[in-house]
């Protein structure tokens, strides 16, 4: 018997992707890496910034801090007044000028021929050689000063009394309200029962200096035979400018009422010797430790009378204040 078996195959052609296929393939492919990049690019960029952000509001935070912390007690002598040349014991206590910050009047961290100031402000010139107060120049050629903003000073005691720990590189104020007598703190005296609890006495300077284009927050502070250049307080305050408050009012009348604000400059001799300051309004101005990419600063910053123009740079700034009256009396001199 004949078998006739017919197999039927159908055949199927394997073709792979045409050239068109993977053009559109690579294509797709192209515009979703364009996109995740630009996700990650600006979700880097946000961080970036908040991160700068950050760091700006928290080195104005604590520079506001250091200063307000000092000036909040600015004319504190205890039971003494903040104008009190005339109590004083320096008891040998002595400081050469050389080593120590001096006013225009030559007021330093002791009153010298009854030259002395608890508060007072001046502006850095243009030139170093107009420089009232010579201390703040360091000499150092890497280093420069910052023209035009705000330095001060701030004599007083510390905020509550010792009776131990003291610190040989420090003077401390036996006071009354009759007298007020320096010791060092290593003098045998502060042991001895004759001596009460005593007060740290402070002299702060605050200015701002430069190093490699960032300016940086600096501090003078006193010790037993000089003013001492301590590190640095705070990195990227590019200005610092006060507006001070005045009672305008003769000291007969005078009821501790702001009456005006004034810049450094516009404070006089007068003023700062016959209590007639009252408070502080501080400007600082923060810049960024960083530039930011495709950002250009145009803005002009006014901080009290004085403006700053940021000069179409790639850095971003945060400025910032506060007002501190001052709550400790002082002498009213008639003037």
């Amino acid at each position: 018997m004949n078998i006739n078996h017919i197999s039927s195959f159908t055949v199927k052609k394997q073709a792979g992707y045409s050239l068109v296929e993977w053009m559109i393939a690579i294509m797709l492919s192209l515009f979703l890496t364009a996109g995740l990049l630009g996700v990650f690019v600006s979700s880097q960029r946000a961080t970036n910034e908040a991160l700068g952000s950050g760091e700006r509001q928290e080195n104005a935070s604590f520079a506001l801090q250091l200063l307000t912390r000092d000036l909040k007690q600015t004319n504190f002598f205890s039971q003494a007044t903040g104008e009190n040349k005339s109590l004083w014991n320096l008891n040998g206590a002595t400081i050469a000028s050389s080593d120590d910050c001096l006013d225009d009047i030559s007021s330093g961290s002791f009153p010298v021929s009854n030259k002395f100031r608890s508060l007072w402000a001046a502006s850095i010139p243009a030139s170093i050689g107009s420089l009232e107060m010579g201390c703040l120049d360091d000499g150092d050629s890497d280093t420069s000063l910052v023209t035009d903003s705000d330095y001060i000073s701030i004599k007083r005691v510390r905020g509550f009394q010792q009776s131990s720990n003291y610190s040989s590189d420090r003077f401390y104020l036996d006071i009354n309200t009759s007298a007020l007598t320096v010791y060092q703190g290593d003098a045998s005296a502060l042991t001895s029962s004759a001596v009460q609890p005593v007060w740290e006495y402070k002299h702060h300077v605050y200015y701002l200096d430069s190093f490699e284009g960032v300016n940086r927050l600096r501090r003078l502070t006193l010790r037993t035979s000089e003013m001492i250049r301590e590190e640095v307080l705070v990195e990227g305050v590019e200005s610092m400018q006060f507006m001070f408050a005045l009672d305008e009012l003769i000291a007969s009348e005078r009821d501790g009422s702001v009456h005006s604000f004034v810049s450094t400059s516009q404070v006089t001799a007068n003023d700062w010797d016959t209590g007639r300051v009252i408070g502080v309004k501080i400007f600082l101005l923060v810049k960024s430790l960083d530039k930011t990419a495709g950002y250009t600063n145009s803005n002009t910053y006014q901080l009290g009378d004085y403006l700053f123009p940021a000069a179409n740079d790639n850095y971003k700034r945060e400025l910032v204040s506060t007002v501190i009256l001052f709550q400790n009396s002082v002498v009213l001199v008639n003037d």
